[in-house]
């Protein structure tokens, strides 16, 4: 963005002597506002969620709320929602470019190319729920844990980049949802045609012999009804942002298929620019928000699957299904963790070094994993 000319120096010094200033949070300005400055930070969120979703209600929405309340009103958000202003995936040059102070979320997870590492939490395990992701997750980008060339996860994905990012909540766990299949057998399973959200859930589908199809999720609930294919692999507490609830009559929760992560982020140079106590309340407020918006997720998954069992709707765990299903179920999990760990490293990434960081977060808080992946070192 570009720097203050003479005639804008006058002209913002003339504007505070009245005593009516407003100042961007963008990168506008090279140094820190000071913390007795009483101008006003105006800073542009945009985000690709609905208002109904649920990072958007738990997390973003009150986050942002919080931060003006504390600031008495110095900080004030200008926010664009479900895509209004920039297109999903394309977060980060707005970023770059100054259209935009706060991506909410940057869709790592779409963009594994520039963020491989992200990918990590939809990596699945046996078992897990949202507020053990949500603590695992803020623990991942506190953590201090080198990967490789005396980096952290948030120095090696972030740093580089010149990006601030926060944790945010992770999604519910991914499960296999299905319009009018049921999974009983292996191979109800190898029939199966199913919407692939990310990268690493076409590989867990190769490794078990599902068939999988790449499609965003907007425009997954036409598509199933036409019957393109059979389901998806999705969140349970995400259903109602795309009317799934009105589709999916199968669920299959025997494994965790994930936890959908992104993150709250400006690039450095705006953050950089707004004075250290508002940092600090904008920090307390994201970790404080945390775990409120994983339960956010919780309560709408217990509602929503309520709802779904009225309706006839049916839920199945491991046990419901056969041996032989089981055990491709957990071969296919620790084959998609080897898989991945094996395509990081061959990049140049610390691939096993990063599953082992997130599996050892993710038992600390309570889930569990296959016994192969317990014996990774």
């Amino acid at each position: 963005m570009k720097k203050w000319s003479l005639g804008s120096v006058l002209l913002m010094f003339s504007l505070i002597a009245a005593g009516c200033v407003e100042q961007s949070g963008g990168a506008d300005s090279e140094d820190s506002v000071s913390a007795e400055s009483d101008e006003k930070i105006v800073l542009t969120l945009s985000s690709g969620l609905s208002t109904a979703n649920g990072w958007w209600e738990g997390y973003f929405k009150p986050w942002m709320e919080e931060v003006e309340e504390r600031t008495d009103g110095r900080v004030e958000f200008e926010y664009y929602a479900n895509q209004e202003l920039i297109p999903i995936n394309e977060e980060l040059q707005a970023l770059e470019n100054g259209a935009i102070d706060i991506a909410a979320p940057l869709w790592t997870q779409y963009d594994p190319q520039r963020f491989p590492l992200s990918e990590v939490t939809m990596l699945p395990l046996l078992e897990s729920d949202t507020m053990i992701a949500t603590k695992a997750y803020g623990e991942l980008v506190k953590s201090d844990h080198e990967l490789a060339d005396g980096k952290t996860f948030v120095e090696m994905e972030f740093g580089d980049r010149g990006l601030k990012v926060f944790a945010t909540p992770t999604t519910a766990e991914y499960v296999i949802s299905t319009k009018d299949v049921t999974l009983d057998t292996a191979d109800d399973l190898k029939k199966l045609s199913l919407r692939s959200p990310t990268r690493v859930h076409e590989i867990f589908a190769n490794n078990v012999g599902i068939s999988s199809i790449s499609m965003p999720s907007t425009e997954m609930f036409d598509a199933i009804n036409r019957g393109a294919f059979h389901g998806s692999f999705f969140s349970v507490a995400d259903w109602t942002g795309y009317g799934m609830q009105e589709v999916f009559n199968y669920t299959f929760e025997g494994v965790n298929l994930g936890h959908f992560a992104g993150m709250w982020a400006m690039t450095e140079e705006t953050w950089n620019s707004i004075p250290e106590d508002i940092q600090e309340i904008m920090e307390e407020a994201s970790y404080e928000q945390i775990p409120k918006g994983a339960q956010v997720w919780m309560d709408r998954a217990e509602v929503i699957r309520k709802e779904a069992e009225a309706n006839g709707a049916v839920f199945e765990k491991m046990d419901d299904v056969d041996e032989e299903t089981q055990q491709l179920l957990v071969q296919g999990i620790e084959d998609t963790w080897t898989e991945w760990i094996e395509e990081l490293e061959g990049n140049g990434q610390p691939g096993k070094e990063m599953a082992m960081l997130w599996r050892d977060l993710v038992v600390e808080q309570g889930g569990t994993v296959p016994e192969a992946i317990m014996d990774l070192e």
